[in-house]
């Protein structure tokens, strides 16, 4: 039988029970929760790593072009030329900031997926999306560094809301015609409704998602225009999220024109904005709404793009670039192997490189990567296979039929047996002080394009040739 939260009688624990147990039973929250932890956990490593988050966002094909349309709009402008790979994005902009901007993109994404089939639901997820939109704004004309955080705390700050639409439509509707019939809010209503305010039930989820201090602190609704805080704090983006929120539901309302004036001014001096660019903002939003990043659309990589040698040609030009501006070994690794992948549609993109009389995989892109990575290891004591010889000859390698007769004696067991996907494969030896220190594998899975022009195979070598010049100038 299903259990109701009138069954409940209104007890606190037992409906946040009941809440985690539906959430973790239907859509994808438990992955999203893990997301926004692994993410954190990057921003506040003293160690972290730019390939560390580049691997996390390119393990998704859609996510990564939406994080890339993202760098490249007005809020970033300023920062530089063209932003096309991920590498680059958080080069340019900073290991936060991407990583706020992949939280944005995954709150949507995921709402978007399992989000239930009712007007309800995408009346409350599209003033969440407003809200954002409002935000990002703001931020932008404001030119605060990492604002793409105030968007994830406006986003976030709906998540109470939506948890209950989702999970408990009936209660939710009583929630509402309680709040709307005895003039009371909404925590109120759902006291007597739930057991649990709406404030409750937010900071609950962001206890147990275990999400940062500063985004669960935006969750509350008890922000008003009266406080008054530096832009940035964690006061500030509270009040914001709140503002936000509010002027999303005032226009889901159709309210008229001089109450959504009102309502912009007295927000104007706690936030320290002038009340002419919220205004814009708000406007903007409105106009924009349909360009957020969030809204669905395919993207599953099918092989090689039709323009991959002017993609190769651009990922020559930056890397050069970000070396001529020191940048690190691990980071000209990360932008070489994310540049690969994108510019040419491969499956995977790994390197290997030598270890105790070993070469081992050590890092990468694509599909199920992390996985694979322990079960690509060789001795490096030569055996007749496609590897060695690659190595051996210091030679670019392209195998186009795995399958085939020919070349069949010449792959080994071991990556038969770890990426059984495989259709098509190419090896580029790293060579430094004219010993084979590692190479390049990237390949593409059976159904995918798998045709090299020499130009393509060309503008892989120099990629790679570059990308060793980083040690060369460490000697």
């Amino acid at each position: 039988m299903t259990v109701t939260a009138p069954q409940l009688e209104n007890s606190k624990d037992q409906f946040l029970a009941l809440l985690t147990k539906r959430m973790s039973e239907k859509g994808d929250f438990p992955a999203f929760a893990k997301s926004v932890q692994h993410l954190d956990e990057l921003m506040h490593d003293q160690n972290k790593n730019i390939a560390d988050i580049a691997r996390v966002i390119l393990n998704d094909f859609t996510l990564t072009q939406k994080v890339i349309r993202l760098a490249n709009s007005a809020m970033y402008s300023g920062m530089g030329g063209e932003i096309t790979t991920i590498t680059q994005a958080a080069v340019v902009l900073g290991i936060d900031t991407i990583a706020h901007i992949t939280l944005s993109i995954r709150f949507i994404d995921t709402l978007s997926a399992s989000a239930p089939a009712s007007d309800e639901a995408r009346r409350e997820l599209t003033k969440a999306i407003l809200a954002g939109n409002i935000v990002r704004n703001v931020v932008t004309k404001l030119n605060m560094v990492n604002g793409e955080e105030a968007v994830v705390c406006a986003l976030l700050h709906h998540l109470g809301r939506l948890m209950l639409i989702f999970y408990f439509s009936e209660e939710w509707l009583q929630i509402q015609k309680i709040a709307q019939s005895d003039a009371i809010s909404e925590n109120d209503a759902a006291l007597r409704v739930i057991g649990v305010s709406m404030d409750e039930l937010s900071q609950e989820i962001a206890r147990n998602w275990h999400l940062p201090k500063k985004i669960s602190h935006c969750m509350i609704s008890s922000a008003t225009f009266t406080e008054t805080s530096i832009p940035g704090s964690s006061d500030w983006l509270k009040v914001m999220a709140n503002f936000a929120g509010g002027v999303a539901l005032l226009l889901a309302q159709q309210c008229d024109e001089e109450d959504l004036k009102q309502y912009v001014s007295r927000y104007s001096e706690s936030l320290l904005i002038a009340a002419e660019d919220l205004a814009e903002s708000v406007e903007l939003a409105q106009q924009t709404a349909a360009e957020f990043p969030g809204n669905t659309e395919s993207g599953k990589s099918i092989g090689k793009p039709y323009d991959s040698r002017e993609r190769l040609a651009v990922s020559i030009h930056e890397l050069r670039l970000a070396l001529a501006q020191g940048i690190d070994f691990n980071a000209a690794l990360s932008m070489m192997l994310e540049s690969l992948y994108a510019s040419m549609g491969f499956n995977r993109v790994i390197t290997f490189l030598r270890d105790a009389g070993m070469f081992k995989a050590k890092a990468g892109f694509g599909s199920g990567v992390p996985e694979v990575l322990p079960g690509l290891i060789f001795p490096e004591a030569y055996t007749a296979d496609v590897f060695h010889l690659s190595l051996a000859n210091k030679a670019d390698v392209f195998i186009q039929d795995v399958a085939s007769t020919r070349s069949s004696s010449s792959i080994p067991a071991w990556l038969r047996e770890t990426l059984p996907d495989v259709d098509a494969f190419i090896l580029l030896p790293l060579v430094f002080n004219g010993k084979a220190i590692g190479l390049i594998y990237a390949d593409w899975c059976t159904g995918a394009a798998n045709q090299i022009e020499p130009s393509e195979f060309s503008s892989m070598g120099l990629l790679r040739d570059d990308l060793m010049k980083v040690l060369i100038k460490r000697k």
